[in-house]
């Protein structure tokens, strides 16, 4: 305030010393006194005022140019770098703020309109707008701004950021200059705009400046749904269209909505007749309509056997009471609506690719809709691509809708909603994903391990003598030779004497030679762990949503290959390295046999873990609907 009283007083000064040189001006063009007569004194005094005035003088019309500039530039911004050029932007508030509001003045020259477009809620300060919706009398601001608001009534919120848009609005003269004597715009239509809490503003917005511009069109796209009292939302029917989209939670935000949602909300939890744990577990999952009647009785009591005897019953109806007699004096009890004729978008066939429009009324929005679209529906992106696909020209004048489908039949429709841990089809699929993570660590163990089986061999030397070899654990990919126990006292032929050395070594050239049976249980067991690791992934999916009998039949196929690549894994007993096979070296014949150990007994459980599983999965198969 000191700020402005300062520049205030200053350009008061100036105006003064500017008006003053002027009347001196013309005395001395209208004098015909003779200069020489003056003083030296008054000489230089005469020389310094004059000096400090042609200064002031010279700093204000610098100011005036520059202003001026501003405002060619401002004139002169268009929008043809968005691939608009007839569209040109005149001015824009950026500042945001409890009061200051963010919002735009552009001239469509396609439409031959000048349009103030107003932003929705995006920041904290517009969420404290949005929650101060109890309403506020317009008779003062009807006073100042040519209406007539004597008993009507608007929501607060709005009703401070539009008094702080009227007013910036006149402070920089845009549409004073825009709808001037002479300006190519005055003829032009003004269209006020707006989505979410923008809508609003742009609704109470247009009432302020309608006495201005009788002509004034304004389109509220999603606002909320408390803004004007019922008589004042009727008369500006005119003006004012509203659009809302099929079942978005801002225009159903009113005072007696949200009391309502509150009291429904206290009597379901009174009305709960099983450990509050239970429900909120229960309710977790989704549930088809066919079974929600029974899921409810299961939980829930009736509404008429209610015990009202309890505390907490009667702490709710002490609170009830005392908001309805609230809600019942002083500007509280005024209820408020959505102004203007309402165009209602509805999604007709539920999939958001058919919307039919049609002329609702403001009381149909009399109660807040729980679902998962109340929010998607509000954004503003796809509102702008159904409008455009829409003919709005041809609205529907019915109050009531149906699906004109010959081959839809009454059947109950399953709900797929993905809720995480809330275990739609019971705790099998928990079981289900223990056993596969179990298969699979069995599985990778029995495969990378180096004690597959454990081998013994006889060599037989080319002059006929045959004497024992050494005894080794083999794996898949690796081996692992035997040491003996006691150093001194050792036979090497005695599997007693032996144990297996404390690290696996990779194939050399002594098993340089693979055959088909060796590399045909590599590539099966890896191929078992791979499928075993997919069907841990879905299956863990089942225990956030409900799945379809398909679904549960493509685990069983998966499961079933998984465990004939593990069954297949055996075949490795089959290769040289578990029978008789030459050194290519030393011409030894080499006569093995060999036992199953830790990897091979490893197989077999996973194995048995992998037909398991696939069994259950084939029991969820036959318990699923479709």
């Amino acid at each position: 305030y000191a700020q402005y009283i300062y520049f205030h007083i200053r350009w008061i000064v100036r105006e003064f010393i500017g008006a003053k040189e002027e009347e001196e001006n013309e005395d001395d063009n209208d004098s015909d006194s003779d200069s020489d007569s003056t003083t030296a004194s008054a000489t230089s005094m005469m020389f310094i005022r004059d000096f400090d005035r042609d200064g002031i003088r010279n700093q204000h019309q610098q100011q005036q140019d520059r202003r001026q500039q501003q405002q060619q530039d401002r004139q002169r911004l268009s929008l043809a770098k968005y691939e608009d050029p007839e569209k040109h932007l005149f001015y824009a508030n950026f500042q945001n703020g409890l009061a200051a509001t963010p919002y735009a003045i552009l001239v469509d020259e396609d439409e031959k309109s000048v349009v103030i477009a107003v932003r929705g809620t995006l920041s904290l300060e517009d969420w404290v707008i949005d929650l101060q919706y109890v309403p506020q009398p317009l008779d003062k601001v009807g006073e100042l701004c040519g209406f007539d608001g004597k008993g009507h009534h608007c929501h607060k919120g709005v009703l401070t950021r539009c008094k702080w848009m009227y007013n910036d609005i006149k402070k920089r003269r845009v549409l004073k200059n825009l709808y001037s004597s002479g300006s190519s715009y005055e003829e032009y239509d003004l269209v006020v705009v707006g989505h979410s809490l923008g809508g609003g503003c742009a609704q109470v917005l247009s009432l302020m400046l309608r006495p201005s511009f009788p002509s004034l069109r304004c389109y509220a796209f999603e606002p909320p749904g408390c803004i004007f009292d019922d008589v004042l939302s009727e008369d500006c029917n005119e003006w004012i269209t509203s659009i809302v989209r099929h079942e978005d939670l801002v225009p159903r935000v009113t005072q007696p909505n949200l009391e309502s949602l509150r009291d429904e909300f206290f009597d379901v939890v009174a009305r709960i007749k099983v450990p509050k744990i239970k429900a909120f577990h229960d309710v977790r999952s989704p549930c088809p309509e066919s079974n929600l009647g029974t899921r409810n009785a299961a939980i829930l009591c009736p509404k008429g056997e209610i015990d009202r005897d309890t505390v907490f019953y009667q702490k709710i109806q002490k609170f009830r009471n005392e908001r309805a007699a609230k809600n019942l004096t002083g500007d509280v009890s005024v209820k408020l609506y959505i102004p203007g004729q309402i165009i209602h978008l509805v999604d007709t066939l539920g999939d958001e690719t058919k919307y039919v429009p049609y002329w609702a009324s403001r009381y149909e929005f009399n109660q807040v809709i729980l679902s998962k679209r109340m929010l998607p529906d509000h954004s503003m992106p796809p509102l702008v691509g159904i409008l455009q696909k829409l003919n709005l020209d041809d609205v529907h004048e019915v109050r009531t809708w149906h699906v004109d489908n010959k081959d839809a039949e009454d059947e109950d429709v399953e709900v797929f909603i993905f809720i995480p841990f809330s275990n739609p089809q019971g705790k099998i699929p928990l079981c289900l994903i223990l056993f596969a993570i179990v298969a699979t660590i069995l599985s990778i163990s029995s495969g990378q391990g180096c004690q597959y089986v454990s081998r013994s061999t006889v060599l037989s030397y080319t002059d006929g003598i045959s004497n024992p070899g050494n005894g080794l654990s083999a794996g898949l990919w690796s081996y692992n030779l035997k040491r003996c126990i006691d150093a001194e006292s050792c036979n090497t032929t005695d599997p007693i004497d032996l144990e297996d050395s404390s690290y696996c070594q990779a194939y050399g050239r002594l098993f340089n030679t693979i055959d088909v049976h060796w590399t045909f249980a590599r590539v099966a067991g890896t191929i078992s762990v791979l499928l075993g690791c997919i069907s841990i992934g879905i299956i863990s999916t089942a225990t956030c949503t409900k799945f379809r009998k398909r679904t549960w039949l493509v685990l069983v196929t998966l499961l079933l290959l998984a465990t004939l690549c593990q069954g297949l894994q055996f075949l490795f007993l089959k290769s040289d390295l578990c029978n008789e096979w030459t050194n290519p070296e030393t011409s030894e014949v080499v006569t093995s046999e060999c036992s199953l150990s830790i990897g091979g007994n490893c197989a077999i459980a996973a194995t048995i873990f992998w037909f398991a599983i696939a069994v259950g999965c084939s029991h969820m198969a036959r318990t699923a609907t479709h």
